[in-house]
Parts: C-alpha cells; structure tokens; sequence
C-alpha cells in the first residue's frame, strides 16, 4: 500500500452502508463525531460518496461507534465487483438467509413474496398515465406480504 492510500479502493457501498447503519442507530453526525472525534463533515463526505478511502483505523472508529463489526464496514468496501459477476437483487434474497428484523429470518413464502415486491418496483414504468395503478397493484403486493409474513 502506497504511503497515500491511493491504491486503496472503497466500494459505492461503503458510505450508503455506513449512512445506514448510522441511521438505523439513530445516531447524528454530531454523534457520530462526539463518539470517534471523526468530523461530522467528513462522515457526511464519506456517506454521500465524496471520499472513498477512509484509513482502517477511521472505520474502525466508526465501527466501534456504531456497535458493529469492522468487517460489516469493510467486507463491502474491497473493489467494485464486476457487472457480469454481480448477482440480481432476487439472487440475493433468493439464496441467503435475510433477516426480517432482529430474531426472524424470512421465511420461504416471504422471500418469494419480497422478490415479487423488489421486482414490480423495478419494472414499474412510473410514467402519469400508469401510476395510481401501479401503486394500486404495488399495494396488493405489499398485502400478500403481509399476509404470508404473520
């Protein structure tokens, strides 16, 4: 590793990831700071994408701040992986186990259901003429989750 970090490569979903883990923390930046002394305009710059190679002892900081593993922080931000390696977002779903919330994994039926919700949303046109019944059928969607998810 070069002296200046400039062959360090931080993925797209580095800042998006910690921007999330910060908010489902429901912590501010000003927190964030007070906890790492990492500058609230520099976490904001990292979590709009601004700056993309944060120091390991910076994510550290911010790891341990934010409760969580440094690897959660830093397994996704290696390099970009390649399009024609990426999986679809079904994939991703379909074929690991995803947490509903704290203590549920969802449940086949659910993932099923979820895939269908991810991917109306996706080929929606979202154009004037369509959209009060797009959101009429995303709504019906959105029902038969629930449904399977009691």
């Amino acid at each position: 590793m070069s002296k200046n970090g400039d062959d360090r490569t931080v993925s797209n979903n580095f800042g998006a990831t910690l921007k999330w883990w910060r908010e489902k923390r429901q912590m501010s930046l000003q927190e964030l700071f007070e906890k790492t002394g990492v500058s609230n305009g520099y976490i904001s710059r990292l979590e709009r994408g601004e700056r993309k190679a944060p120091s390991v002892p910076i994510s550290a900081k911010l790891a341990d701040a934010l409760g969580i593993p440094l690897s959660l922080l830093l397994d996704i931000s290696t390099s970009d992986t390649p399009i024609d390696e990426a999986p679809l977002v079904a994939e991703l779903v379909l074929y690991n186990d995803c947490k509903r919330d704290a203590d549920n994994l969802f449940s086949k039926d659910e993932k099923e259901s979820f895939i269908q919700i991810i991917e109306f949303i996706l080929e929606m046109s979202w154009d004037e003429d369509n959209r009060i019944k797009q959101l009429f059928d995303l709504s019906e969607l959105i029902d038969d989750f629930k449904e399977v998810s009691k």
